[in-house]
């Protein structure tokens, strides 16, 4: 049975969505910019909440920022092998391009607990909140395991429910971590009833429960504040057109190329000012 489950979590990471984006990069890869754009509209929402939820910026900034990630992507495109490559690239150029700044107020009480997070916790929340980024894929490009990632984004949810992590007890901060590792998968009769069992025992993990339950309508509000209208999206493609007509793909060494075929660390750095 868990053979089965396996396969379907596998089949689902697998979905119609990534074998187009697969597809997309690798024409991309070729010189094909329309392609590249097809590409890119599907992360231009994740990183304009992401943005939106780092600094306090008119939007036309917040645009001008993102074009010149996309930008820079694209020149570093031929260093890539597999999508998760690009998708490491996108997710490094986030979070190292706000690490380095303190957080900024917001009239909005979640999103002033949004840019209180790391870098790193706020782009795995929005990245599973908003991205559809299956956990499996969010893990490989943050280079580290889901167990991590479980505990990284059970953390961050209680930060946003307002309740301090180092509060909790071992047992309650494990079976929360449970908790999120079952969340969104296929559903598993006894496993949740066992985990139902486990967490009956401690009264406030089912308390904690439903407030990360409640905070999902709250953070798609916050993620429609920064969404684009249609006119907005095509605006900002026009922008990445533009911009990458005139800019030129780097060309990677042999040697960069054969290290990334087994593991993606060659590329340049990408800096978003």
């Amino acid at each position: 049975m868990s053979n089965i489950r396996r396969f379907y979590g596998w089949l689902k990471c697998s979905d119609p969505v990534r074998k187009a984006a697969r597809s997309q990069l690798k024409a991309a890869k070729r010189g094909n910019r329309e392609q590249y754009l097809a590409l890119a509209s599907n992360y231009i929402d994740l990183a304009q909440t992401f943005f939106g939820c780092s600094f306090a910026e008119p939007t036309q900034l917040r645009i001008a920022r993102v074009t010149q990630l996309f930008n820079k992507l694209w020149q570093n495109l031929p260093y890539t092998e597999r999508l998760s490559d690009f998708e490491f690239m996108l997710a490094q150029a986030l979070i190292e391009g706000t690490s380095d700044k303190g957080p900024t107020i917001s009239t909005e009480a979640l999103v002033n607990k949004l840019r209180r997070l790391s870098p790193q916790s706020r782009f795995a929340s929005l990245a599973y909140a908003f991205g559809n980024w299956p956990t499996r894929w969010i893990a490989l490009v943050m280079r580290i395991k889901q167990a991590a990632l479980h505990r990284m984004l059970s953390e961050a949810r209680c930060e946003l429910c307002s309740i301090r992590w180092e509060s909790l007890a071992h047992e309650e901060r494990d079976c929360l971590e449970a908790i999120s590792a079952k969340l969104d998968t296929c559903p598993d009769i006894r496993a949740n009833k066992l985990l139902c069992k486990r967490s009956s025992v401690y009264p406030r993990v089912k308390e904690i429960k439903a407030q990360w339950l409640e905070l999902r309508p709250e953070l798609v509000e916050v993620r429609m504040r920064y969404m684009l209208s249609q006119d907005g999206r095509e605006q900002l493609l026009s922008n990445i057109l533009d911009a990458i007509t005139d800019s030129s793909m780097q060309r990677p060494a042999l040697v960069d190329r054969m290290v990334n075929t087994v593991q993606f660390s060659r590329h340049s750095k990408i800096k978003v000012s």
